[in-house]
């Protein structure tokens, strides 16, 4: 009786240690979309911040910056694409005409879509010699609120490149009651709103600007 006491007694003992073993082993309770214990082939888990980022968050912020300028004018036109032409014959990522191509002294056409080089040349180009025959009035009036809007050198620089820089000198002379429209009825303003407010000072205004290579 003395032995079968001393075995089952052992025994006990024994089951109890397991026991106390099992329930000693650490408790993992981070959320499984986070866990970094992987069996296999280690793979890219996200940390927290990752899952909360917008995904804005992973493009280069430009702001009000003249390379900002260039690409958000230039994703409105044409969504950035320097090979796009439109119905109506406008060419490349900003959408010249061929008469505004050959005002900053561009004839092969072909050469300019097939160049994103020069495209972003003519695009300086022409907004020199905007800044030159606007310079005038973009001392005159940047600052002012003409029909709710804010003029600003930048603003006035992509209406200009909307509808002409003609069409800017009659729309600030008339205090905004003349409003030239494009071949899809976009109104200058909307240029002048959508782009206002950007640091666009790097560019000089020259009458005579030449986009080469």
């Amino acid at each position: 009786m003395t032995k079968r006491f001393m075995k089952l007694s052992a025994l006990l003992a024994v089951a109890i240690f397991v026991a106390m073993a099992f329930s000693s082993k650490k408790e993992d309770y981070s959320s499984s979309i986070f866990t970094t214990d992987i069996v296999g082939d280690v793979a890219h888990v996200p940390y927290e911040y990752e899952v909360n980022l917008n995904s804005q968050d992973r493009i280069p912020y430009l702001g009000k910056s003249f390379l900002g300028f260039c690409y958000d004018l230039g994703f409105s036109e044409s969504s950035g694409n320097y090979k796009a032409v439109n119905r109506l014959g406008y060419m490349g990522k900003y959408q010249f005409g061929r008469s505004t191509l050959n005002w900053v002294g561009i004839y092969n056409t072909t050469q300019f879509l097939n160049s994103p080089l020069l495209q972003e040349r003519a695009f300086k180009a022409l907004i020199s010699k905007n800044k030159w025959v606007l310079r005038d009035y973009i001392d005159q009036y940047v600052g002012q609120t003409i029909s709710g809007i804010k003029i600003s050198e930048s603003g006035l620089v992509a209406a200009a490149h909307l509808g002409g820089a003609g069409n800017v000198k009659k729309f600030l002379d008339s205090k905004g009651e003349i409003v030239f429209r494009d071949a899809n009825r976009v109104p200058i303003t909307k240029y002048m709103k959508r782009f206002g407010g950007y640091d666009i000072s790097e560019i000089l205004p020259d009458n005579n600007a030449k986009a080469t290579l």
